[in-house]
């Protein structure tokens, strides 16, 4: 009897199809002239912790690139813009890329819009497009918390 219970919900418990994602994350930077700015690294990494943190926890495998600066604001394909190969994104095995661009406006310590891409790897397409504005936080903790908020508004867009 006990042997067929064990049994029983061993099976029960491998017959679960558990898929995760893996998912690549960029942050990149517009509109800084200097590296002598207010500190501004301090928000894309903020953001990108906010990303890798929810994404981990919804239970995918998450990667991500270093933060990257462009001194304006790209115009036509991000991907192009931030020299992203997609073919060897397929080859390390990435199934979604999640590009956010902080674009700080001239003189500010923090992004004045944020925009977020998220594209499918195989095959290549581009399966969300938004852009917000940026806020001024109160705390470094109340700015976490709302950027993981806005990051699990983006996880239903993975594995569409």
């Amino acid at each position: 009897m006990k042997k067929g219970i064990t049994a029983l919900i061993i099976g029960f418990l491998l017959s679960f199809n558990a898929e995760a994602a893996m998912v690549s994350f960029y942050v990149v930077e517009t509109g800084l002239q200097s590296e002598g700015q207010v500190n501004p690294n301090q928000h894309s990494q903020r953001w990108e912790g906010a990303f890798l943190d929810v994404f981990f926890e919804a239970g995918h495998i998450v990667t991500n690139a270093p933060i990257q600066r462009l001194v304006s604001k790209p115009s036509g394909d991000i991907l192009r813009a931030i020299y992203f190969d997609m073919q060897e994104a397929r080859d390390s095995g990435s199934d979604y890329v999640v590009i956010a661009r902080l674009d700080y406006g001239p003189d500010t310590g923090s992004p004045v819009e944020v925009s977020f891409y998220v594209f499918k790897v195989t095959p290549q397409e581009k399966v969300y497009e938004k852009k917000i504005n940026g806020k001024t936080y109160g705390s470094s903790s109340d700015e976490v918390d709302d950027l993981k908020a806005i990051a699990r508004g983006l996880i239903p867009y993975i594995g569409e």
